[in-house]
Formats: structure tokens, C-alpha cells, sequence
């Protein structure tokens, strides 16, 4: 771990800090996992971007039916790589110390994945079908439960909005516990 410290100045060290919901020690943990993921080649130069092809291979993303909107979200110039800058805000929106409000707000644009800033009917077609995976619904099952989805949350009709989506989920106790890994 000593080789670690020397990676960051004091200051680095610091601003992550102040910037994440990670302490010190989990910073330095972040990068090895990062030069793990990245390889040799990857950590002579923190600002350097990977494709999220590689970022997806951390056991928490690699098997997640969402891993490819995860790591679109959390890069900084939506151009299908992370930098390690966008690695350390993942970690830090899914660590334990982050708040209900900032893990709403990634869930929220997570979901959405035609990006109209609501979740509609097609945002929610595509969550189920990602959740179910090879047992897929009949169509009238997925519509029966999109609409009912739509009818229990959608309190104005025009979709469900980040406001309404926080909202459900802080009827949702396990949501915070469930959206998260550790570092």
C-alpha cells in the first residue's frame, strides 16, 4: 500500500475527500481496485480514459443488467469510457455514506434511458425486460405491470419525474441498502 500514497500529493488526497463521500483510506483502496481493473498500462496517468468495457468487469457492475447505463452515467464526457475522476464518484454515490437524495438522482438518470428526463412507459418497458432477462413477460403481462407501475407513482400523468421517483424511493427502505458496494 505504500507504493499507493506516493500516486496522489497530499493535496489530491484532500480534494477527493472533500469531493466524495470516500475517506483516505477508501481513496487509496479505489485506486488499486483501478489499477487492477486498467492494468499496468492504465495508472501512469490518473486523467487517462478506459472503455467501459473494462470498468464493467468489477464484480459489482459485471453481472448488473444495468452495468452498461452505470457506466454511461458516471462518465464525466458520455463517451463510453471512465477516467479515474468518474471511477471515484461511482464509488463514492454507491458507498454507504452517500445520501438517499444523490443515489435517487444517478438511480433516476440510470433509468432513463431514452434521456427525456422522465420515466415513461419505454423507460419502464426496458427495466422490466432487463430485469427479467430470459424469462420474459408476455406483453400483456409487461404492459399490465408498466401500467400499474405508471398508475401507482405517476401522480400527474406526464411520467415519473426525478421528484416522484425520489419520492417512491423513500418508501423504499431497502433501496439505499441495495444501491450500493462497497470499496
Amino acid at each position: 500500500m505504500g507504493n499507493n500514497k506516493s500516486v496522489f500529493t497530499v493535496e489530491e488526497l484532500q480534494d477527493y475527500e472533500e469531493l466524495t463521500y470516500l475517506t483516505r483510506k477508501e481513496i487509496l483502496l479505489a485506486w488499486k481496485r483501478w489499477e487492477d481493473l486498467v492494468g499496468k498500462a492504465g495508472f501512469k496517468n490518473k486523467t487517462t480514459r478506459h472503455p467501459e468495457e473494462i470498468i464493467q468487469e468489477l464484480p459489482e457492475l459485471k453481472y448488473n443488467p444495468f452495468k452498461e447505463r452505470i457506466t454511461y452515467v458516471f462518465s464525466s464526457a458520455k463517451d463510453r469510457q471512465m477516467g479515474f475522476d468518474d471511477f471515484l464518484d461511482l464509488l463514492s454515490v454507491m458507498s454507504d455514506k452517500a445520501p438517499l437524495q444523490l443515489k435517487a438522482f444517478y438511480a433516476f438518470h440510470i433509468f432513463d434511458f431514452n434521456g427525456d428526463h422522465m420515466l415513461d412507459g419505454e423507460d419502464l418497458e426496458y427495466i422490466v425486460d432487463s430485469l427479467t432477462g430470459n424469462e420474459k413477460l408476455l406483453p400483456e403481462e409487461k404492459n399490465q405491470l408498466v401500467d400499474k407501475l405508471l398508475k401507482e407513482v405517476d401522480l400527474d400523468g406526464g411520467g415519473i419525474s426525478q421528484e416522484e421517483f425520489k419520492h417512491l424511493l423513500t418508501k423504499c427502505p431497502d433501496f439505499v441498502h441495495s444501491f450500493r458496494f462497497s470499496v
